[in-house]
């Protein structure tokens, strides 16, 4: 069986992966900024918003299977990726853009709004989020076209993830009637754009038949999710290493933002968006030359290379100020090395996960892409809470949010709203320099460099330690998978 995956099938669904990663990344990394420096809120309200995010997760550990099995089972005209791929990016394209309005709430109806449409969106994006990446690796059982997929799709996930994080802190200071204003017409760009992405797939991408996956596959029980998951123990092993490296990496890009608006006192002005010009050109470097590495060098020795260059780019960040000048020279450096190695884990961690697919079916005689898959957006989601709790305390426990963020904004929604934007941001930066404190500084740092530093070197000594899946035994798992296959069709 011919094993290529077409130009129009590659390209289309690699690039409806941009729509999709930029509606992720303004509601994963800019929620709490819209929260704190655009409507302004209190230590209790932005307490109780982080514990309701994190409190959220917990029904995705519950839901994200579940919709896997749901996934798994369908069959339509339309196969049984598509249809949840559309629904879904319909939903929660129109709860995000709610999630991003300022009702004119607070306190405790505030917080009830919120708690009803974040849930809705959770519920809402899985449904899209699974079926995408589970389609994925039913393309093809190549390990190269997947590598190249792979690679293309992270490629596109990136240009439509640095898009919002590059222009989002350069729209909503500079907006003209406000933060509240510029963050409605983000929300509203940004969701149109998903829909048409998902839309686009859903009429152009059709599903693929393996000749490893037998014709009348028994349906997966909810019951057997527990086996599916705990008894593939590689399953297991990427489960661990993607929380700990999202983990630190989600924390960092989180904080970013606040640490060039408030510690690097460059609020409403380019400089954030060109360093997020430097981290994109270093991320998608990384993406393009992924392919032609992996045929040079086996992953474990790309992991390795990977983690050592982030280390270095965390110890450059870290320095600025206390060892090397702060300027956007060095903190371009450190940014570069930072999310170059970062980009060739995206890769590995994506393409490992889809081979634990076929060492499951290898192993337990079931195939169950969404099921794994659904893993992928839950250990997302877990990493996301525990950034949401990491960046939400910084703030809090700092006495940034109640000495500096919060007054700022009440300032950028009252005094300083109809000022020309050059004035209102000399003033923001004047309000900053004479209230942010070196322990502010330091407490973000720790948060920001540190915590991430921990977790991607105990991620990776979890993969090194307990993966096995290498190219010579997943070569072996095809065959005598494709060997059953032919005994039980004779």
């Amino acid at each position: 069986m011919n094993d290529k995956v077409s130009n129009k099938t590659k390209y289309t669904y690699t690039i409806s992966c941009m729509g999709r990663d930029m509606a992720y990344t303004l509601f994963s990394s800019y929620l709490l900024v819209f929260f704190t420096s655009a409507i302004g809120l209190s230590n209790f309200e932005l307490a109780a918003v982080t514990l309701i995010i994190s409190l959220t997760r917990i029904w995705d550990a519950v839901n994200d299977p579940m919709m896997g099995i749901m996934i798994d089972n369908t069959k339509s005209k339309y196969g049984k990726f598509r249809p949840w791929i559309a629904i879904g990016a319909l939903l929660s394209s129109i709860f995000i853009f709610l999630l991003f309005q300022d009702f004119g709430l607070r306190g405790v109806p505030f917080l009830i709004v919120f708690a009803v449409l974040y849930l809705l969106i959770e519920i809402t994006f899985t449904m899209n989020d699974i079926a995408y990446w589970s389609m994925y690796p039913s393309f093809t059982t190549d390990p190269k076209e997947r590598e190249s997929i792979g690679s293309l799709a992270r490629i596109f996930a990136s240009v439509g993830m640095f898009i919002v994080i590059a222009l989002v802190p350069l729209i909503y200071p500079n907006f003209k009637g406000g933060p509240k204003r510029g963050f409605f017409y983000i929300a509203l760009v940004v969701s149109l754009l998903f829909v048409i992405s998902q839309i686009i797939l859903f009429f152009f991408v059709k599903e693929k038949k393996l000749d490893i996956v037998k014709e009348d596959t028994e349906k997966t029980k909810f019951k057997d999710i527990i086996k599916i998951i705990f008894k593939n123990d590689q399953l297991i092993v990427i489960i661990v290493s993607i929380l700990l490296l999202n983990t630190g990496y989600f924390i960092t890009t989180s904080l970013g933002i606040y640490f060039f608006e408030y510690d690097f006192n460059k609020y409403g002005g380019v400089e954030f968006t060109l360093f997020s010009v430097v981290l994109a050109v270093s991320q998608l470097l990384a993406l393009i030359i992924f392919p032609s590495l992996v045929k040079k060098f086996n992953r474990k020795k790309l992991f390795t290379l990977a983690i050592l260059l982030m280390i270095v780019g965390y110890l450059f960040l870290m320095s600025t100020r206390y060892i090397l000048p702060q300027n956007m020279i060095v903190l371009s450096i450190g940014g570069f090395f930072l999310f170059f190695g970062q980009g060739f884990t995206q890769v590995l961690v994506l393409v490992m996960l889809a081979d634990t697919i076929e060492y499951g079916q290898w192993k337990l005689g079931t195939r169950n892409e969404s099921v794994i898959f659904s893993i992928n957006p839950f250990v997302v989601k877990l990493a996301t809470s525990i950034q949401t709790l990491i960046v939400g305390g910084t703030l809090i426990i700092s006495g940034m949010n109640e000495k500096v963020i919060k007054p700022l904004s009440d300032k950028m929604n009252g005094e300083f709203k109809d000022l020309p934007n050059d004035e209102k941001n000399l003033l923001a930066r004047a309000f900053i320099d004479q209230n942010m404190t070196d322990y502010m500084r330091l407490f973000l740092r720790l948060s920001m460099i540190v915590i991430p530093i921990i977790c991607i070197i105990v991620g990776y000594l979890v993969y090194v330690k307990y993966y096995k899946i290498d190219n010579e035994m997943y070569q072996t798992i095809i065959t005598d998978l494709k060997e059953r296959n032919k005994e039980e069709l004779a």
